[in-house]
């Protein structure tokens, strides 16, 4: 992933790519989609998973016009520090299901101009209605999906303690090492409900849990700690 740096070159900065990891793709929420500043930290989040490390840190532009969302509240106290030993080869077993690609976008609506709404006059009578071609959205499905032939995680759960993570989340932090190196630290501990924080390198890593339910909902457990 090449980002562009405040000199106006194309790089490929390791935080960069750290970052854009754990952006959001929510259309409601525009501010998740790219890194954000909020008292000197760089922030970049999808609402489940959150990174962040000191500005000065970081080697690529920030061009997020939106106002931030309120990131440092959730950010719990460090009370712990402990290495976990995990290793790639421990969630290999667990890619069971068929990986998809996706292909094209989904486009806006030309009824309602991505709106989601449309104006219905009768006389001298004006009504705003839901768009009846998609549905309120104010987007049209373009997207498709095909099997690449290979496999990715299925229904699996990783669990700290008492705490349930989607395998997929919880992947972001082998991915992080992956570029950045070190060990993974557990920094933050409370409580099943509350979110976790992981440390890499120069960066913090937030993931919040799920509910773990009954086993026998999952195709499969991975107990790290």
């Amino acid at each position: 992933m090449s980002i562009e740096n405040e000199n106006g070159n194309f790089a490929k900065p390791m935080l960069g790519d750290v970052f854009f990891l754990f952006v959001g793709e929510d259309k409601f929420r525009p501010a998740m989609h790219k890194p954000f500043e909020i008292n000197g930290k760089v922030y970049a989040t999808d609402a489940y998973t959150l990174v962040r490390t000191d500005k000065a840190n970081i080697e690529f532009f920030l061009d997020n016009e939106h106002n931030p969302p309120n990131c440092e509240g959730v950010i719990p106290e460090v009370n712990t520090s402990l290495i976990l030993n995990i290793t790639k080869e421990m969630f290999e077993t667990l890619k069971t299901a068929d990986e998809y690609e996706i292909a094209g976008k989904d486009i806006e609506c030309k009824t309602c101009e991505g709106s989601g709404e449309v104006e219905w006059d009768f006389e001298h009578y004006t009504r705003d209605f839901e768009c009846p071609v998609c549905e309120g959205a104010g987007w049209e499905e373009q997207k498709t999906s095909r099997k690449t032939g290979g496999k990715t995680f299925g229904k699996c759960i990783v669990k700290i303690n008492d705490a349930c993570f989607h395998i997929d989340k919880f992947y972001k932090l082998i991915k992080v090492r992956d570029i950045l190196g070190g060990e993974i630290e557990l920094i933050s501990y409370s409580k099943s409900t509350s979110g976790v924080l992981f440390k890499i390198g120069v960066c913090e890593i937030l993931l919040m849990p799920v509910i773990c339910g009954d086993a026998s909902d999952w195709d499969a457990v991975l107990n790290i700690a």
